[in-house]
């Protein structure tokens, strides 16, 4: 797993309400790009506490480093710059692969946070074809929706699923649904003039 980090520094003459859909068209990535997981952003507190006169911060997780390449040039994120031109100062960026993470809190006891389950786990059947999406589903007893949502390739290759819905590793009972959402024809360049500015 991949851990993605922004910080954002913002013009000291950026409008409020530039600022405020800057961040409202950042937010919608991990709506727009469903291998995006545990996306948080928020705003500096004030007085600051460290180092680093940022003012607004995200941070979001990527199954590998392929997905994080994918992430870059995708449509979800390639559609915010227009909205960061005229609010953005500067900005960094730091990604590091995760080797540890705690999952309990300080006193807290693992059976606590770890629940065992009866159902089934929707596999990740992402970058795979609709047909072997839909043979791996029913080698674990789910079945695929006849109909698929397409959506534009971006940088996916066109015919490979994009997403499930429930997300993969959901828990659903055996021979429940699962809706596929498959990568349809390549887009040409974006064309930004058709975004709404402020």
């Amino acid at each position: 797993m991949i851990r993605h980090v922004v910080f954002c520094k913002f013009k000291a003459g950026a409008s409020p309400d530039a600022v405020a859909e800057f961040i409202r068209e950042v937010d919608r990535v991990p709506e727009l790009n469903p291998e995006v997981r545990n996306w948080v952003s928020g705003r500096s507190i004030e007085p600051r506490c460290h180092s680093g006169a940022y003012d607004w911060a995200l941070t979001c997780d990527l199954p590998d480093w392929e997905a994080m390449d994918r992430y870059m040039w995708h449509e979800a994120h390639i559609r915010t710059m227009p909205f960061a031109q005229d609010v953005v100062e500067y900005l960094e960026s730091f990604d590091f692969e995760i080797h540890f993470e705690a999952t309990a809190g300080v006193g807290v006891a693992p059976e606590t946070v770890i629940t065992a389950t009866a159902g089934l786990h929707v596999p990740d059947v992402r970058g795979r074809t609709e047909s072997d999406a839909r043979a791996v589903l029913e080698a674990v007893g789910l079945e695929a929706e006849p109909e698929v949502r397409k959506v534009s390739g971006a940088a996916w290759a066109p015919g490979r699923v994009l997403s499930t819905r429930p997300r993969a590793g959901a828990e659903i009972a055996p021979g429940s649904p699962v809706a596929l959402t498959v990568a349809g024809e390549w887009w040409s360049q974006p064309d930004f003039s058709a975004v709404r500015r402020g």
